[in-house]
């Protein structure tokens, strides 16, 4: 009887001996699949959004430092550019009534009837509200607090929910115009400022003084202006390293800074103005290319919009449509699909159909940018 039991008892002690070699051959074989090359560890990552990223950075101290290393944020970024399906481009707009920010995103605005809409309500930001935005580059903006006086003028990064105050502008006054980009070389970030006098509105003064921020130095200085400035009147967008104004004088074309050498310049404009009597064009940034819109108002209701490459190309034209307020450009889908702002309307132009669709109303200003992970408070 006990021979018959210790038998019983050697099979067992055997058999789980066999099933914990099995498990821990079976955990030895997960263990090298999950293993892969740091190289591979970081392209994956590289190529997540925002948010996923934040999250990620709890795994380890490794992936943290990683992370936050600025050749991945670089990486990061330059692969958010480069994806053509849109997952890590996003819509900032203002309501109407500049006391709402909501974020949307892109791909709901060109393919979905549902438009998913976020509020970014719980921000610190939202505490300057009503705000104006001064420029978007890499995922930053450049935005100013109208609610008290002196303005406050922040950097902000919508996507890590960051933001840094930049110090008050010494020289006091009112800003006309502003600007706000990037020079790639030096990885410096600047923003323009052309303020005026405050007799200049009553007509005793015409004195005006340009302010500069960057970002390695961490303060403003004064440059030289030049005249066109002064016939300038509406922010000026960024693109290729170059802010560009539209010129309201007598002779309309385009003033550019360059934001490296910090020269003035001018560009001619695409087209003779002088076929219509009745047209008006703007100045924007489509696709990272410098933009010009042109609206002519006649029986015709015709929209032209170039991008300047090498050179001036024309890359769409819209035709017999309705009256359309001041149209902005802000992106261009895969499939030829144009989102416009348009007054307090967002809309998708189908140049299949050649059909706009109505997206979203009530919206005072809306930017496009790209999610990165570039914070504020590092500049």
């Amino acid at each position: 009887m006990k021979n018959a039991e210790n038998r019983i008892g050697r099979r067992r002690r055997r058999k789980r001996r066999r099933r914990r070699r099995k498990r821990g051959r079976r955990r030895r074989r997960n263990q090298q699949s999950l293993h892969l090359p740091e190289e591979i560890i970081e392209e994956i990552l590289s190529r997540l959004p925002v948010k996923s990223l934040l999250r990620l950075r709890c795994v380890s101290k490794t992936w943290r430092s990683l992370i936050g290393s600025k050749c991945f944020i670089k990486a990061h970024h330059q692969n958010s550019i480069k994806n053509p399906c849109f997952p890590h481009q996003r819509l900032i707009r203002v309501t109407t009534k500049y006391d709402r920010l909501e974020e949307c995103s892109l791909q709901s605005l060109l393919r979905k009837r549902l438009i998913s809409r976020y509020s970014l309500d719980n921000l610190e930001i939202t505490t300057l509200l009503p705000l104006q935005s001064w420029g978007c580059c890499n995922g930053l903006f450049c935005v100013i607090g109208l609610s008290k006086w002196p303005e406050r003028v922040y950097l902000w990064n919508p996507s890590t929910r960051t933001s840094k105050k930049l110090p008050e502008i010494s020289s006091p006054g009112y800003v006309r115009n502003y600007g706000f980009g990037w020079v790639e070389s030096s990885d410096e970030y600047k923003v323009f400022v052309l303020l005026v006098d405050y007799d200049y509105y009553q007509g005793i003064g015409n004195s005006s003084v340009g302010k500069v921020y960057s970002s390695k130095t961490k303060s403003w200085k004064t440059i030289e202006l030049c005249d066109d400035l002064d016939y300038c009147w509406r922010g000026g967008v960024f693109a290729g390293g170059k802010l560009y104004w539209r010129n309201y004088g007598d002779k309309e074309y385009i003033i550019f800074w360059d934001l490296k050498s910090e020269v003035f310049g001018r560009i001619e404009l695409p087209f003779d103005h002088e076929f219509c009597t009745k047209w008006y064009w703007f100045v924007d940034v489509l696709g990272g290319l410098l933009c010009v819109l042109c609206y002519i108002d006649d029986y015709t209701r015709v929209i032209r919009v170039w991008v300047m490459k090498e050179s001036w190309k024309r890359v769409a034209t819209f035709a017999h449509l309705v009256e359309l307020l001041q149209p902005a450009p802000l992106m261009v889908g895969r499939k030829g699909e144009i989102l416009l702002n348009c007054g307090s309307t967002l809309l998708v132009y189908d140049p299949g159909s050649n059909v706009f669709h109505r997206r979203l109303d009530v919206s005072y200003d809306s930017r496009v940018h790209v999610e990165s992970l570039v914070s504020p408070e590092d500049l």
